[in-house]
């Protein structure tokens, strides 16, 4: 059995063998009229709160010594209490205020005091908050953080604070270690702690190759929400992060884009449905879309078309859609979806391999990335019960990097054995096809669901290689 113990702001873990290991002890945060986490729930006083979240953009307006916070410039018009009164309308009970964006380094009182303003005005329409702060990589920034924590601590609609978006995606700081990440965490959680002690803290991640660097089993955070998009990604996705990592958490974002005509609004609908359902079944704590209206400026389809409302700012049909979600049963999850092991429905080679502790016990949960020659494709696959794995890939993969929750990471370049000589299939057409060009409808059984895929699209490779056993090592101390 693994102890973990917080002793300050260091965590410190007692690796005993074996794959099972205790999670993270949970902050007491409760007290009258605010969320706190208490068995695998949200609660408010004694009555479970499932927050049913929608993504908001602000930017911020200022006037001598007064600030207020603003709708973001392609909403259009309508202010925030207008568009927080819409979200309220359409049966959302929380909002994650996305602030990341903005630059308060000098205005930090100012700030909180003017997220303040529209979190009385959210609570007055029985909405409550998740702030989504610019994040305090430094001392100084941190500084600021703590002025707009101290202005925001005692406002129970103020539930949670979100301190890094993605941060596979965008932290500054490339390559970070698992034992960095860690040190950086407990800081901003000592933070919270003494700024805002009766308020949550939580970090949002990609996808589960974060393991890699912001290792889920080992944030010192109250809850964890995940970001998931494509329908061949989420259930999968879930999957994981609802096993292995051993941690609350809850989906902080999902969409599916759809403009009416490449993609039908009765789709994004369907999607809705069927993800809140799954995301019921495997556990989550709460549930996120992204987001509140279209940005036809966005850098892909997917940027641009997940709104419940379109440009012009009419509603679509999914809107109406999310005031009958809490009458819906979970969805009926005993295996992990077809594609888990092979997600995008890759075809060429399949690479196997285990992964391992020291002592040759297996590691289930394990997240094995490769890439091709020239790093322009990744694919992703996970360990199963025995540690052992399959990563297809359509263009060969050289370049690998594994880990597991509450393990350490193996980066390494090799070229895999094949048990029939190999050749080089014409790949041309199918290289390319990765995360934001794969067309999963071509998996469907059919149009009536987004997460049924056909399960003998997934399974087959023209060649199998292998690679020697990966050893990875419990992390014994951060």
């Amino acid at each position: 059995m693994r102890k973990v113990l917080i002793v300050g702001s260091a965590l410190l873990f007692c690796a005993c063998g074996g794959n099972t290991y205790e999670p993270l002890p949970q902050r007491d945060t409760r007290a009258e009229g605010y969320v706190y986490v208490a068995e695998n729930s949200f609660m408010v006083d004694d009555s479970v709160w499932f927050p049913l979240m929608i993504n908001y953009g602000a930017e911020v307006a200022s006037e001598a010594d007064s600030m207020w916070l603003k709708p973001m410039k392609h909403y259009g018009a309508g202010t925030v209490e207008e568009h927080l009164a819409t979200v309220a309308d359409w049966g959302f009970n929380a909002v994650r205020l996305c602030a990341d964006h903005l630059d308060y380094d000098e205005v930090g009182t100012q700030f909180g005091l003017a997220v303040r303003r529209t979190a009385q005005v959210a609570d007055s329409l029985g909405l409550k908050i998740m702030l989504l702060l610019k994040t305090p990589w430094t001392d100084e920034q941190m500084a600021r953080t703590a002025e707009v924590l101290d202005a925001l601590a005692d406002c129970s609609a103020v539930w949670a604070y979100d301190f890094v978006n993605e941060p596979l995606y965008f932290d500054p700081e490339p390559q970070r270690s698992k034992r960095s990440v860690a040190t950086l965490a407990n800081k901003w959680r000592h933070l919270v702690e003494q700024h805002a002690p009766h308020q949550l803290f939580t970090i949002g991640l990609a996808e589960p190759i974060e393991v890699f660097e912001w290792d889920p089993a080992l944030l010192p955070v109250d809850f964890i929400n995940i970001h998931t998009y494509h329908p061949l990604r989420v259930g999968s996705e879930m999957w994981w992060y609802a096993h292995y990592p051993r941690r609350p958490w809850m989906v902080g974002e999902v969409g599916l884009p759809a403009d009416g005509d490449s993609v039908p609004y009765a789709w994004q609908s369907t999607f809705m449905v069927e993800t809140y359902r799954r995301a019921l079944a495997l556990g989550a704590m709460g549930y996120g879309w992204w987001e509140f209206q279209d940005f036809p400026n966005g850098v892909n389809f997917e940027a641009q078309y997940t709104g419940l409302r379109r440009s012009d700012g009419t509603p679509k049909p999914a809107a109406s859609v999310v005031r009958t979600l809490r009458s819906l049963d979970p969805d009926s999850v005993a295996e992990p979806p077809v594609n888990y092991y092979n997600i995008l429905g890759y075809s060429h080679v399949a690479i196997r391999g285990r992964v391992v502790d020291p002592h040759g016990e297996p590691i289930e949960g394990a997240v094995v990335r490769g890439w091709n020659d020239d790093w322009s494709i990744g694919m992703n696959t996970f360990t199963d019960e025995n540690g052992a794995f399959a990563l297809v890939c359509n263009d060969l993969c050289v370049h690998f990097e594994v880990s597991a929750a509450g393990y350490s990471r193996a980066k390494f370049d090799a070229h895999p054995t094949f048990t029939r000589p190999y050749t080089d299939l014409n790949t041309t057409l199918t290289r390319l096809i990765e995360y934001q060009s794969i067309d999963y409808r071509w998996f469907l059984t059919s149009d009536s669901s987004m997460l049924t895929f056909n399960e003998l699209k997934f399974n087959t490779a023209d060649f199998d290689a292998s690679l020697p056993d990966i050893k990875l090592k419990r992390l014994a101390k951060l």
